[in-house]
């Protein structure tokens, strides 16, 4: 029975290794629902790559509250960019980032690793990447409810914090 779930793990093991092997940077981009709701589409900008803010699973309008400029706090957090910088290193991994976080009105470095054709592990952290927060981002399509299509870069839009 051992050998069984050794070899069975061995085989998986070997399979998401070689999926991730097998991934390009372009794999990542597509909109993404984060861990709290928000709707995110990640695109290729000048040899990196960005994330900004179409829509949400709810539909509510959120706004920019917690930004340390005073002037930005009225406005809606639809059509910001909020992942800046990715550059792709290969294996389904991207560094060297940026992410900025509606929730605290703080700017982390960011990293970003796809585990599979729908997974995107996106982590942002201060100083060294042990010491930040992780979050699974799951694709979505990106004709669903609540993605406003005129933010979506396929339709030649876009929007910077």
């Amino acid at each position: 029975m051992f050998k069984h779930a050794l070899l069975a793990g061995a085989v998986m093991f070997t399979a998401s290794s070689v999926m991730a092997a097998e991934m390009q940077a372009s794999d990542a981009e597509g909109v993404w629902e984060t861990a709290s709701g928000g709707y995110v589409e990640v695109y290729e900008d000048g040899g990196t790559y960005k994330g900004t803010i179409v829509g949400s699973k709810s539909g509510e309008a959120r706004y920019d509250k917690n930004n340390p400029d005073e002037s930005k706090r009225d406005r809606r957090l639809l059509g910001v960019t909020v992942l800046k910088d990715l550059e792709y290193v290969g294996d389904g991994k991207f560094e060297g980032g940026n992410i900025y976080s509606p929730d605290n009105g703080k700017t982390y470095k960011a990293k970003a690793t796809q585990t599979g054709p729908d997974a995107l592990d996106v982590r942002g952290y201060m100083g060294i990447s042990l010491i930040g927060k992780s979050q699974t981002w799951k694709r979505i399509e990106p004709n669903a409810e609540n993605v406003h299509q005129d933010l979506l870069q396929s339709a030649g839009t876009s929007a910077a914090q």
